[in-house]
């Protein structure tokens, strides 16, 4: 047993080695081995699931976080990761089941009940849902400790003019303390209440409480504006077409990813919940695997990828291809088209081209005042982090548009530009387009997309679950004389 744990522990050190290298495979293949070894690593199972996961390696991660689970089964801890790394993974059906069991064993847990409510939403059971979250509020040991839940039951209704939650939201806000450990949990407060106020009607009050959270909310997740205006100047300016052209394809893919492309809010979810009720589409989300499994590139300037290319030609680019194809289908299974909305695919949208040479993608675009007023009032999980300052959004705005202008005029007609505002207004016609750029046989009924039955992670998965509607195309006029900051960084308009 000691020998085995040993070797066992050796191959974990090596493989971190390897990470910290961003040499990606190594580093998987160790933790491979280390998960087939079943040595008895004890508590050190749960280091290995959160290394696995980073890497994208989704079959060890939970095989990992299992054996993490069973050390000591009478810990609710080890479940709870256990749970939210099923669910990290697109396995929302066993991670409900992780949290009933939570709740079973663990009654008297706020954090269980909040889990099993988050879970049940995500897979579109609402009313099950709220009772779960209600629960987790009646629990809750502080203020402090029920603001995530009481963000998630704001988020799932409506507020009327008389109701007692509007009430609870306001005693919330003034109950949280104003101290560095508990910010995180009095922005989430806000958020909650700017919901409220803007079901009410009360436009200055609602864009207070989101700026409020918003506010607070930032200086614990800071922001780079500048470094991120000269990563895109770079790009523009060195991936040119030439340079493009220049570089060698990698794999010779099947064509099985469709790329959605978009700012967070420009109705990303939207096209890709219409795929997936395409009975060839098997799934998707916003992966994040690509950037994983890009890891031996180092970076994605274009003097980065110039040297990796020269250094390893299309074999390197073939070695990142081959790894994104396995994480698709430790993820999906082997079978059927899949859809990766990761958001910020349009910084590295070149090398994704050249690696998948039959990639195709389609680019969703949207008002940019929509944008903004929708992402303002989103408390993101992470990695927008620019959307906290209303400057640095339209700063954001300015580089996405460069970076679409840049990307169409290089890739030419890889990219569908699908207007959103067109979209929802008549969405057949679109919806045949899309399928057709997709590779994918047209299909009637797709409009019906908020039928199919789904787990839906992103921000988005209460919209995606009614018809299409327009009535938030200009719901962002309310609050435009309170966005004239996003327009002054953005330089144009409101539009």
């Amino acid at each position: 047993m000691t020998a085995a744990k040993n070797r066992a522990t050796q191959w974990v050190n090596q493989a971190l080695e390897a990470f910290k290298a961003r040499d990606r495979d190594a580093c998987a293949a160790l933790l491979i081995q280390a998960v087939q070894s079943d040595a008895p690593l004890g508590q050190g199972w749960g280091a290995v699931s959160r290394l696995a996961s980073m890497i994208g390696e989704a079959e060890a991660a939970l095989v990992a976080a299992r054996r993490f689970a069973a050390v000591d089964p009478a810990q609710p801890g080890p479940w709870l990761a256990l749970g939210q790394m099923l669910a990290h993974h697109g396995r929302l059906p066993e991670a409900q089941a992780v949290g009933v069991r939570l709740t079973e064993t663990r009654g008297g847990d706020p954090a269980a009940w909040h889990f099993l409510g988050a879970c049940r939403a995500q897979l579109g059971d609402a009313e099950q849902s709220m009772s779960d979250l209600r629960r987790a509020v009646a629990l809750a040991t502080s203020a402090a400790a029920s603001a995530a839940s009481w963000h998630a039951i704001a988020e799932a209704k409506t507020f009327l003019a008389d109701d007692p939650d509007f009430e609870a939201l306001v005693a919330l806000t003034e109950a949280i303390p104003t101290r560095k450990e508990t910010d995180e949990a009095r922005s989430t407060a806000f958020y909650a209440l700017g919901k409220a106020l803007h079901d009410r009607g009360e436009t200055d009050q609602a864009f207070a409480a989101y700026a409020k959270a918003a506010a607070i909310l930032k200086p614990l997740r800071p922001y780079d504006a500048d470094a991120t205006d000269r990563f895109v100047e770079t790009v523009v300016s060195g991936w040119t077409a030439d340079f493009h052209a220049r570089l060698p394809d990698g794999l010779d893919d099947d064509g099985r990813p469709i790329f959605v492309l978009g700012l967070p809010r420009s109705g990303t979810t939207l096209v890709e919940q219409i795929l997936v009720s395409h009975e060839s589409v098997k799934d998707g989300a916003e992966l994040n695997l690509f950037s994983v499994a890009a890891m031996p590139v180092r970076g994605f300037t274009p003097q980065v990828v110039g040297d990796f290319v020269q250094t390893g030609g299309a074999a390197g680019l073939t070695g990142v291809g081959r790894a994104y194809r396995r994480l698709l289908d430790q993820r999906f299974g082997p079978d059927g088209r899949v859809v990766d909305k990761t958001l910020n695919h349009s910084r590295y949208l070149g090398l994704i081209a050249k690696v998948l040479p039959q990639a195709r993608f389609i680019w969703l675009r949207r008002s940019p005042g929509a944008v903004a007023w929708s992402c303002l009032r989103t408390r993101f999980a992470g990695g927008v982090d620019w959307s906290l300052s209303l400057g640095d959004m339209g700063r954001y705005f300015v580089g996405e548009d460069r970076l679409y202008a840049h990307w169409t005029a290089v890739l030419g007609d890889r990219i569908l530009t699908v207007p959103y505002e067109d979209l929802v207004v008549d969405a057949e016609p679109w919806i045949a387009r899309i399928l057709e750029h997709a590779g994918l046989p047209l299909r009637p009924g797709l409009k019906d997309f908020h039928l199919t039955k789904r787990a839906v992670t992103t921000a988005s998965f209460a919209q995606v679950r009614r018809p299409l509607y327009t009535t938030s195309r200009e719901a962002w006029r309310r609050y435009q004389s309170h966005l004239q900051p996003v327009f002054d960084a953005y330089g144009q308009a409101p539009h």
